[in-house]
């Protein structure tokens, strides 16, 4: 190993390809932490635009509420009616970004960095209900995709030749007869450069996680991944070397290998993924939400308070139920609330159908290793379609928790006043934060690719070793 490392340490410093292209991904693995860094101080600037514009909704609200008015040349807005006090709260709901979000800040997540809750909010909407989206950079050049698909381009432009220019020059031979075997000399060289590439992913795994600020579990598992996704793609490389003749054949075979791993089968898979879930803006949600909302409105009183009673039962004991005939302003929401059980079931579709993309992905994970990295660290970080449809479940918990107060408050028939408005400010739901979690069929995945590639370059080495000396 020590002569390997001299030998490999001299050729690196001698090869201007070499040098040029460790130079290169170290420095668009720093670009990609400059980026994740912007990326989240816009998420978080997001946040505090938003919870600016609620303190400002509710600064208003108070003003109204101190002087007994309203809005001038809006006398119909009355904060003694639920729906105002509603709609003046401008909470939001938003998601605090994790220390390593910016790893990820290319991935594809349609979720919006703070969501309004109120009566009329729809998670199920494309994307979520936007008001304060910064449109995050989607496809930009993050860490992940630094380590997914170009360390194994640095592993290549690195070790390529090695084997195959010994087989092509003849010179196996010697290596056997000057040192008893040829298989420990290339697989002592090919740990080399698969440890000179494992290092630069740790080099710059450990940067993100002191630049994001993480904890040191969460930064040990981005450790653990960077370094054994390196692993990985030496294996492969040994075993495209213990079989290749000649240098062109070792270039040409390991190109092949690394497109399919991290082009072909990823876009297989996000095809197969995407056909699982509904386009945002789809024609055909949009119609039947349409739809909905006109029935909705159609419905005579008799089967619209069959539904809202059957959906939320505490509001039999609330004096509005004791009345003959609903004044318009409860009839008014409890057509918002038949359109919420709506909302609910469309999200709940939407629910099913990211659980099976999401399984189908975990499931391309085994095919490719690049999608198993990709899902681990989206996964550990919070960023991705699998955080977004979790944040989706968060919002629409919030809407169905409003509209139930207001509905409470108006099946109640009372004014409200500054303390109602106090306290709904007070309860509006908590931010979304993502628990971190260890994927574990991503990790089971990586290992066995690593441990059957340089399983696969033994065997090979020493079947072909076997045929020198024969």
């Amino acid at each position: 190993m020590s002569l390997a490392f001299q030998f490999e340490g001299r050729s690196l410093l001698r090869s201007k390809v070499g040098m040029v292209a460790l130079v290169a991904y170290l420095a668009i693995g720093a670009l990609s932490l400059f980026l994740g860094d912007r990326y989240v101080a816009g998420w978080n600037q997001a946040i505090e635009n938003a919870e600016k514009a609620q303190q400002a909704s509710i600064d208003e609200a108070r003003e109204y509420l101190a002087t007994g008015g309203g809005p001038t040349g809006r006398p119909w807005v009355n904060l003694s009616m639920p729906r105002w006090q509603d709609h003046y709260a401008g909470t939001r709901v938003h998601r605090e970004p994790s220390a390593l979000a910016g790893i990820a800040a290319g991935a594809v997540d349609p979720a919006p960095v703070a969501f309004q809750v109120n009566r009329r909010s729809d998670p199920s909407a494309g994307g979520g209900y936007r008001i304060e989206n910064p449109e995050l950079a989607m496809g930009a050049v993050d860490l992940t995709f630094v380590l997914a698909i170009l360390s194994p381009l640095l592993m290549g432009v690195l070790g390529m030749g090695i084997g195959s220019r010994e087989r092509e020059d003849r010179i196996d031979r010697i290596i056997v007869v000057q040192s008893g075997q040829v298989r420990g000399w290339l697989m002592a060289r090919l740990l080399v450069v698969t440890g000179v590439t494992a290092s630069c992913n740790a080099v710059l795994c450990g940067a993100a996680g002191v630049i994001g600020g993480a904890s040191l579990p969460n930064t040990a598992i981005l450790l653990i991944f960077g370094v054994g996704y390196a692993v990985l793609w030496g294996g492969l490389l040994a075993a495209v070397s213990a079989v290749a003749q000649t240098v062109q054949a070792q270039s040409l075979t390991y190109g092949v290998v690394w497109m399919a791993v991290c082009i072909v089968l990823p876009t297989i898979a996000a095809e197969v993924s995407l056909n699982r879930v509904q386009t945002d803006f789809g024609v055909s949600e949009t119609l039947d939400a349409r739809g909905l909302n006109y029935e909705a409105y159609e419905l005579a009183i008799e089967d619209l308070t069959t539904q809202v009673y059957a959906w939320y039962p505490e509001l039999a004991d609330l004096p509005a139920a004791a009345d003959e005939v609903l004044s318009p302003a409860v009839r008014r929401h409890a057509t918002s609330a038949v359109l919420m059980t709506a909302m609910v079931a469309r999200v709940e579709t939407r629910q099913t159908e990211a659980r099976n993309a999401q399984q189908i992905t975990e499931r391309a994970a085994w095919t490719s290793p690049a999608v198993a990295l990709t899902v681990a660290l989206e996964r550990l970080v919070g960023v991705g379609p699998e955080a977004a449809s979790a944040f989706q479940a968060h919002a629409m918990h919030a809407v169905d928790q409003r509209v139930r107060w207001i509905l409470r408050a108006a099946w109640n028939q009372k004014p409200l006043g500054p303390s109602d408005f106090e306290a709904l400010i007070s309860n509006a739901p908590a931010p979304f934060r993502w628990q971190a979690g260890w994927a574990w069929a991503s990790g089971l995945a990586i290992g066995s690719w690593s441990i059957i590639s340089w399983l696969f370059a033994a065997v090979a080495l020493r079947r072909e070793e076997q045929l020198i000396d024969g």
